[in-house]
């Protein structure tokens, strides 16, 4: 809940889905799939890479943001847990009318996107003429 410490929007905008910032945790973490105590009693470090992957969108999301930026979000997640999230993320992305930029090398998500644009396209070193 921290970023809805830090921003009067973002802390309105949790507790209008939720009674609170701290009930828009658990909505989110409740809908990644992710056991509320376990997950909110635990330090980090000790959370596997996909229950941190979640953790972290679940964190994003909170209190509707304007831009998600999600760089390998679904990296460490096997295919039903991706799917779960891959829901979430467009269903808290569409209740909201966030813009949603999603890097991912896993070219079998493509589909689910409007745009998509392939790093090869857009990585052209420019050929600079030494003479």
């Amino acid at each position: 809940t921290l970023s809805c410490r830090f921003s009067q929007r973002r802390h309105a905008a949790a507790r209008n889905k939720s009674d609170s910032a701290n009930e828009e945790a658990r909505r989110l973490l409740a809908r990644m799939q992710l056991p509320e105590d376990a997950i909110i009693n635990s330090p980090s470090f000790e959370l596997s890479m996909g229950q941190q992957q979640r953790v972290a969108a679940a964190r994003a999301l909170i209190g509707a943001p304007e831009l998600i930026i999600a760089d390998e979000p679904t990296s460490a997640l096997d295919h039903k847990v991706r799917q779960t999230f891959m829901k979430l993320l467009f269903d808290e992305v569409a209740s909201v009318g966030a813009t949603l930029l999603f890097v991912s090398h896993d070219s079998h998500l493509a589909d689910q996107f409007d745009h998509c644009i392939k790093l090869s396209d857009i990585n052209r070193a420019n050929k600079c003429d030494a003479h």
